[in-house]
């Protein structure tokens, strides 16, 4: 572990010496091109999240992920974007775990093309999408954690006002990476995702005054291997930003889901809605309240349909970072696969000064339908209380960071004898 971290220390100190003095000079020099650098260092403590058992042992690491990007607009119709990735974990404890250098891999490599006579943008190649919030598509490969979200896709934007537009893509996302190639590869091979698939989206994006509004219709294809049979899933569905009053804010989606998975038939549904009020400067310290709700179907063993919510693109820490880890043993070990849950949550955010701010919120947490994992055996409905807290500081335009801690006491959804855990995060962000 000594050895791995002191070349990953090496490694991250000249690359933030050459992105200060080199790059931004070389850009200036030629505005054509422009460089980009980022470095993350996440210290993590996941306690005893994937288990809720006091008697394993807790999981601590260190995360560097390094960005190194360029870009090359010749003029104002064309541009290409090529940025590379790799994200080092060094082990703390268990003993067990191995730490390295990890992979070198293809993060973002795609042509812009901006049409003069019509207002129509579009984007080829590998690429991150995100669409309103994430609830249905923020994600291409949720098992790398947050090394990457990219997916492999075409996308064109058709604006056809300064207040409506629409979206289209289609998306190609292997399991393994198959379509760039990888420097100091694992062994095994780093898994993107349980299955690969494909898919495409329509989204329709509006604002009338002060009025948000968004519909959307996303399919999913996910192509069948040894583990997990053939699948598809439609989703439909819209979103709504309402403000009123005078600070008030009503923000509310709902997506219905309906598709096959194997032999079954898929009927699902989720949503949230959420109730916020802005102070602005009249209150110190607080900015913020909220209140809200999110529920994702679960699925009803009864009955011969898939009722469960199919998460798509959006395996992700929404709601928390901690609790996508709780999730995996219920859901045949997939990591933010958020289904059959519902909260009724509310929150704070504020600020203690102008480098430091800060939110707090408290989920409480429920299923729709019993599990028949061991681990979610405890025969009621009521999966426990969630505490998240969050502290933001960023010190100049290249600097950042936050403490994130995560506590959650498990109801009668798990298994008799389940612990509550506290989750942690440290972060430092440089980036240009």
């Amino acid at each position: 572990m000594a050895n791995t971290m002191k070349k990953r220390i090496f490694i991250v100190c000249i690359c933030i010496i050459y992105s200060t003095i080199s790059l931004p000079q070389e850009s200036e020099k030629n505005p054509k091109f422009k460089f980009s650098f980022s470095e993350r260092l996440r210290l993590t403590t996941i306690d005893r999240s994937i288990t809720l058992d006091r008697e394993k042992e807790a999981w601590t690491f260190n995360r560097w992920r390094t960005y190194l990007g360029t870009e090359y607009a010749p003029n104002e119709h064309w541009a290409v974007k090529l940025e590379l990735g790799n994200e080092a974990r060094i082990w703390i404890s268990p003993a067990s775990k191995k730490s390295t250098i990890d992979e070198i891999f293809v993060n973002q490599f795609y042509i812009d093309y901006k049409m003069g006579a019509l207002p129509l943008d579009i984007r080829l190649g590998r690429q991150n999408l995100m669409f309103d919030e994430g609830f249905v598509c923020m994600d291409g490969n949720p098992l790398v954690g947050s090394r990457s979200a990219y997916f492999n896709a075409i996308k064109a934007t058709c604006r056809i006002d300064k207040k409506n537009e629409v979206t289209a893509f289609f998306s190609y996302n292997p399991e393994k990476e198959n379509i760039f190639p990888v420097i100091h590869k694992n062994n095994p091979e780093q898994l993107l995702e349980e299955q690969t698939n494909k898919g495409m989206g329509i989204y329709y994006k509006s604002k009338i005054e002060t009025v948000g509004f968004s519909a959307y219709y996303f399919h999913k294809n996910y192509l069948k291997n040894d583990l997990y049979p053939k699948a598809h899933t439609n989703a439909i569905g819209s979103r709504l930003l309402f403000p009123f009053l005078n600070g008030f804010t009503f923000t509310t989606e709902l997506t219905c889901q309906f598709g096959k998975t194997g032999n079954w038939d898929r009927r699902s549904y989720g949503g949230y809605a959420r109730l916020e009020y802005n102070f602005g400067e009249s209150v110190p310290v607080i900015r913020r309240i909220l209140s809200g709700a999110f529920y994702l179907s679960g699925d009803n063993p009864k009955t011969e349909k898939v009722e469960g919510w199919d998460p798509l693109w959006s395996r992700w820490p929404k709601w928390s970072e901690s609790y996508i880890y709780t999730l995996i043993q219920e859901n045949q070990g997939k990591v933010g696969y958020w289904s059959n849950i519902n909260s009724l949550h509310a929150g704070i955010a504020g600020s203690v000064s102008s480098k430091v701010d800060f939110t707090a919120d408290y989920h409480h947490l429920l299923a729709p339908e019993y599990n028949g994992t061991q681990f979610c055996s405890g025969g009621g409905k009521r999966r426990g209380s969630l505490l998240v807290m969050k502290l933001n500081y960023p010190i100049d335009k290249r600097w950042s960071g936050h403490f994130l801690w995560e506590h959650f006491k498990p109801g009668n959804f798990y298994f008799k004898g389940a612990d509550k855990y506290d989750w942690m995060r440290f972060e430092l962000l440089y980036k240009f």
